[in-house]
């Protein structure tokens, strides 16, 4: 199951980790389909200027200047070191095409062509889903688990941060009141994301 994240040895590195939860209805790393088109274009509708967005906001007011032109098509990050790493999951693209060997939303699965326009669409049987991947909450627990809690891929003292969208924030609260059920610490800060600073 693709999910956008650093190659572990970077990831490994990090002591600040980015989680984007997305709406289940979007590809992987694109964040509005409706903006594609539009002023946003690809950039602004996608994960890209999420991370200029997040590395700009993370800089001290001494690094802000290096950061002045990270809109900027052409624009280099010279120093990485202290980023944090952003790891986009990918809980709408849960179907897996054999014919096609990747992952599609429900509505790229009903896109796929049939034999006629009154042929109802491709059925999904068990062997469409990915194990540990069928819905958006198992994807995210698994990924947690396999990726985030994994000393192999994370170092353990890193600090993650959410950021669900859309149902995204849905799914992230039924597994956040599962794990209160469960008494497992955690501690919640709420953002507004909706800031003119964003």
């Amino acid at each position: 199951m693709p999910i956008l994240a650093p190659a572990p040895e970077i990831l490994k590195t990090r002591k600040r980790i980015i989680v984007i939860v997305n709406d289940d209805l979007q590809d992987v790393g694109i964040l509005a389909y409706r903006q594609l088109q539009r002023d946003l274009g690809l950039n602004g509708a996608s994960a890209v200027d999420l991370v200029k967005k997040i590395i700009k906001r993370s800089a001290t007011s001494d690094e802000a200047e290096k950061y002045k032109d990270i809109f900027e098509d052409d624009f280099k990050l010279e120093d990485h070191e202290e980023i944090p790493a952003l790891v986009v999951l990918n809980t709408g693209q849960l179907l897996y095409s054999h014919k096609h060997n990747k992952v599609l939303t429900m509505h790229s699965w009903s896109a796929m062509p049939r034999k006629s326009m009154t042929h109802d669409m491709i059925k999904i049987h068990d062997e469409n889903r990915v194990q540990g991947h069928n819905d958006p909450a198992e994807h995210v627990k698994t990924c947690f688990d396999d990726v985030l809690h994994n000393p192999s891929r994370c170092a353990p003292d890193a600090e993650i941060y959410l950021i669900a969208i859309e149902n995204g924030s849905d799914t992230m609260l039924s597994i956040l009141e599962e794990d209160c059920k469960r008494d497992v610490p955690v501690r919640l800060d709420f953002t507004d994301l909706r800031s003119p600073q964003i």
